[in-house]
């Protein structure tokens, strides 16, 4: 491992040209740039003007640099995490994944990989994002042109502006006065609204639109659902191609037993929550061995301790995955659960459960019987999801 630190200001100005491997850069408090290189000082080339610095890697790499460093990052191999850099971020294409993390204003060209973002203090803008988007507390507009897998948002002060999610939406507060947040999906949306919500929506589905927020009144007319909560304040304006679902933040007193159906939703992202924590985690911890690394001068030991590290993660890995694969069986079990409260809490009530607006398609039956296929549901679990797409 190749290391190399250099002293510099407060606010320096780093531009990664190329990394042919991952890139993790985290911010320091102290004003130096310290590189961490897996491999030789020839897989690395650091150039500096002044205040600006240029840097070519041809191997993994770790970079620490100030907080309020300008950061560029043109094209990097592997995955990249960016973390307490508070200086503006510019990021070209990534092959894999890029997870973010309290860093200042941004803009992403191209991920081939997921998404993960978490504080961003102003705007948040990217062109392409070919796997899912994770996105959390923005205090800037977030705009996305488009997004290949799902996305699952909250915490977006300054408003939402997502051309093209090819997969499913869930959208949470909060939804900031005079501000705009729209969308459109292909696939599900879902939004969780506050009781204190101020907003007005208009919506347009090629599915059902369905709300459990007692005060909300929806009224449709020229194929799109409108409605209005408090003063309607804010505005979100969704056009999707499959389901509409409002729900409240809060758990209503709904199911006299079981799961509250707003809870469940939760559980449906919670697989990949868990895959992408461990998935900081890992990264976190090879670049804190990649550091470590670098002040053991025996080759032999070095290189017991790489072997060693490389099966520690392979274990990780395998863990991560079946951490996540146990996650959604665990989230489709509790939905069957509320489902089925849901409908007994009904019947005991006197209130006649409420029907759908048209009949369970072939896909959706479909995939209940792919559920029991591959034994994430039982055959008694899946006639009671059949009976509840069919509204009994």
């Amino acid at each position: 491992m190749f290391e190399q630190t250099v002293e510099t200001s407060a606010t320096p100005h780093i531009t990664v040209t190329d990394c042919q491997g991952n890139l993790v850069v985290r911010g320091s408090e102290e004003r130096q740039i310290t590189l961490h290189v897996q491999g030789g000082a020839d897989d690395v080339v650091l150039e500096r003007e002044g205040e600006t610095f240029t840097l070519v890697a041809r191997a993994d790499c770790l970079l620490t640099c100030p907080p309020a460093t300008t950061l560029t990052v043109g094209g990097v191999r592997g995955n990249l995490k960016v973390k307490g850099v508070e200086g503006p971020v510019a990021i070209g294409t990534v092959h894999g994944n890029v997870n973010l993390r309290t860093v200042g204003p941004t803009a992403l060209e191209q991920a081939f990989g997921n998404l993960s973002v978490r504080q961003v203090a102003g705007d948040l803008r990217t062109q392409t994002t070919r796997g899912n988007a994770q996105i959390h507390q923005v205090e800037g507009s977030l705009s996305l042109s488009l997004v290949g897998g799902n996305l699952a948002t909250k915490g977006l002060q300054g408003g939402l502006a997502a051309e093209q999610v090819q997969g499913n939406v869930r959208l949470g507060p909060p939804f900031s006065p005079g501000l705009t947040y729209r969308l459109s999906a292909n696939g599900n949306l879902t939004v969780r609204l506050p009781a204190d919500a101020s907003l007005r929506l208009a919506l347009r589905a090629g599915g059902r639109v369905g709300s459990r927020v007692s005060d909300l009144v929806l009224e449709k007319a020229n194929g799109e659902t409108r409605g209005i909560l408090g003063a309607g304040d804010a505005s979100l304006e969704a056009q999707v191609g499959g389901r509409v679902s409002l729900q409240p933040l809060e758990p209503g007193k709904g199911p006299a037993e079981g799961l509250p159906l707003e809870f469940v939703a939760d559980l449906e992202g919670l697989g990949a929550q868990i895959e992408a924590g461990i998935a900081e985690a890992m990264a976190e911890v090879e670049a804190r061995l990649e550091e470590s690394l670098g002040r053991i001068d025996d080759q032999g030991l070095r290189q017991q301790v790489e072997r060693a590290t490389e099966q520690a993660l392979r274990k990780a890995e395998q863990a991560a995955e079946r951490a996540r694969r146990k996650a959604e069986r665990e989230a489709e079990r509790a939905r069957l659960r509320a489902e089925r409260a849901e409908r007994r809490w009904q019947r005991a009530s006197g209130q006649r459960p409420r029907p759908r607006q048209e009949p369970a398609t072939d896909e959706e039956r479909m995939q209940v019987l792919r559920l029991v296929e591959e034994g994430k549901v039982t055959p008694e679990q899946a006639a009671d999801l059949l009976a509840a797409l069919e509204g009994r």
